[in-house]
Parts: structure tokens; sequence; C-alpha cells
């Protein structure tokens, strides 16, 4: 996840008025704010623990200078930037006191950054919302506690975010099963027999996940999307960067497809081969990367470790060489054909293999395990210890 701070860090609850700090209670005005704006930021503040921030320095401290206010950007009168991660805050999100301050800033804030938190609830909708929010292109909110589907309306925009992170959450765009609902059962009777090989443990290879034009039909729609949106993207993942487009904010049609592969057999697949429960199973990233041969292009990923518990990889193209995912300490390549993919634990080592004549594209996805009984967490518990041998 990105890194995103902004100003210097202040003491908690102190204010400084050239001689001896001293404390807010003894400085701060709270007089009637001068705008809706003003207003807002009152209640953000008010509504997601402000007095327990761990930087809050001239927080409703000077009414008519609130863009000097910890974190905030902004030109003119006018918030553009609110910048909070980090910062001890705490509150439901979805509060619809907080919602309707958000809306106020929402004639002008281009970007908001509110990531390492302990905010519960879940993402409204409203932020997706252009007629609110025209202007705002960056949403971070990863690494808080947030819960739920994320709506559709994310990934319906008709302007897509440069920048959403919803990751570290049990917040997701795609498919989950709901075992509420005994018509959401998923294919798991499809599953049962597929062919399958295990050169090692925890790391399974499946052929013919996808045909060859569900394949081409995924990489066409990403094409298209990095075409029309200035490219592919290259600092989504900050220590171990992809060349990628992120499913959940290309559209409509290629967030459809991939949650009914998800739907019918990626998931209960991963569910059976790992022998976790279906309604642990949480999409926390999926993402369609683009590995090149030619000049100046990412050929390989270094060595690394996901964050999920779970991962895969499933082969989208033929005719290139090279490729494949490695397994380092255990010294084996795995490269399914067009179709087939890779299923492993996120925390056993591994690399991209350099791809060295072609362009290889990819479908990859971080899942996350939230065992919702004992038993899935010994299961869990058992899969980590195993991978870390």
């Amino acid at each position: 996840m990105e890194e995103h701070q902004s100003g210097e860090g202040g003491n908690i609850g102190k204010a400084f008025d050239g001689t001896n700090e001293v404390p807010f209670t003894k400085k701060r005005k709270l007089s009637v704010s001068q705008s809706p704006q003003m207003d807002a930021l009152k209640t953000i503040y008010a509504s997601l623990g402000g007095p327990e921030w761990t930087r809050q320095n001239n927080w409703l401290y000077n009414d008519h200078e609130c863009c000097e206010w910890q974190g905030l950007t902004c030109k003119g009168d006018n918030v553009k930037i609110l910048e909070l991660s980090q910062n001890n805050l705490r509150g439901r999100l979805d509060d619809p006191i907080l919602v309707d301050a958000f809306a106020k800033l929402g004639p002008t804030l281009e970007q908001l950054w509110i990531s390492e938190n302990a905010i519960t609830g879940n993402l409204p909708s409203i932020f997706a919302n252009e007629s609110v929010f025209p202007h705002l292109n960056i949403i971070d909110v990863g690494s808080n506690q947030l819960r739920g589907s994320l709506h559709p309306a994310f990934a319906k925009r008709a302007t897509p975010f440069s920048y959403l992170d919803t990751s570290g959450n049990q917040l997701t765009s795609y498919y989950r099963y709901n075992n509420s609902n005994n018509n959401d059962q998923g294919e798991s009777s499809v599953v049962d027999d597929w062919p399958m090989s295990s050169p090692l443990p925890h790391v399974h290879v499946a052929p013919s996940l996808l045909t060859k034009p569900q394949c081409t039909h995924l990489v066409s729609l990403a094409m298209h999307h990095a075409e029309a949106n200035g490219g592919w993207t290259m600092d989504r993942h900050k220590a171990y960067k992809t060349t990628d487009v992120d499913i959940a904010i290309c559209g409509d049609k290629i967030l459809d497809s991939c949650n009914d592969h998800l739907r019918t057999t990626i998931l209960p697949l991963m569910a059976r081969l790992f022998k976790v429960s279906l309604v642990d199973l949480v999409i926390e990233d999926l993402f369609l990367a683009k590995y090149s041969a030619g000049k100046g292009q990412q050929r390989m990923l270094s060595k690394h470790t996901d964050d999920s518990e779970l991962s895969f990889v499933i082969t989208l193209n033929d005719g290139f060489k090279g490729g494949g995912t490695r397994f380092i300490n255990d010294d084996t390549t795995v490269a399914p054909n067009c179709g087939g993919g890779a299923f492993f634990c996120g925390h056993r080592l591994h690399s991209g293999v350099e791809v060295v004549e072609g362009e290889r594209y990819i479908l990859a996805g971080f899942v996350r395990v939230y065992p919702s009984t004992p038993k899935g967490v010994a299961r869990l518990d058992c899969i980590l210890k195993e991978t870390k041998g």
C-alpha cells in the first residue's frame, strides 16, 4: 500500500504559544463556523475521535484558517486534500452524520487518505457519486476495520479513480460466498474432480480454469481500459510493483466476468484445495498484470511474499517464452499453460520468472482467509506453519 504523509507530527492535545506548550482546551476557538466545509470538518473531527488523534495540530484552533489544520491542503478556502493516515481515527465511516459531513467537502475534494486507522463500518457508495464528488480521484482507506461488499458504483463510475485502495479490510468488490443464501452455492460440485498437480505442499496447479476465448476477452478488456486511462498502472503495490490494471476500478464488464469466474471455479476450487470454508475466503486484490520482453518494460518480479494467506496466478495467453512462478526456497517453477493457474500460500517466498520473448498476461489474486469457526482457525494455522516449514 502506498504511503502518503503530510505535514509534521505534533504533540497530542497541545498547542504552542511561542514560549510554552498550552493545552488546546485553553487555546481553541469554538465559535460558529463560517462555511459548510468548516462545519463538515468539525463533524469529521468529532465523529472520528479527534481528541485522541496522533496528529491534530491546529484543529479547531482558528476558525478562520482551517486550511492550516494538520492534514488539510486547500486552494483558497476550498479543501482539496484530506490526509489523516496513521492518525488513530476511530468511528463508523458509514455513520449518516459523518457521510453528510464528507458530502459537504464533496464539491472540491480531490484526495482522501485515511488508511491505517481503526475506522469501522462500510465504505459509503456516495464516494463514488460524481455529482457529489466531481473531482475525487484518490481514495485510500486501506488497513482499517471496514467490512462488507463494496458497492458496484465504485467499479461503474464514469471516470475511474486514479487510485482506490481498500486492502487490509474485510471489504471486497468481488464475489463472496454468502452462506445465508441457499441459492448462492458457487459451483462446488463442478470442481470436485478437477485435474490437479501439487508439486509442493500448499502449491497446486490446475489446467483449463478458463477457456482461451475467456482469457483473450479479459486481456482485451484490460488493454482497452489501459488505453483509455493513460496506460497501465505501475505503482499500486508499494514494495514489489507490477504493471497492471486494478479489476475493481476498470469497468463493470471485466469485473462482472471476473466475478463469474470467482463464483463458478476459482474460489470453490481454492476452498477444496486448501480444505477451508468457502465462506471464509475474501478477495483482497485482483489485478491483470503484464510482463514484456520489450525494451524498458517490466520483464519479471523479484522474490517476495504476499500479505494474503492465499494467492493465485492464472495464465491468460501463450506465445511468449519464459515466465512462470518460482518458489525460491524449493527451487521449483510452475508455469501453467493458457487458462491454467497456480494456487499457493501467499506467505511462501516466490518470484515472477523473467519473460525473455513476447508478452505474458496473468490474472493475479490475493485472497484473505477470515476463519468463522475454531476449526477454521486451526486449519489456517496449520497451512501457515506447514508453509514456513
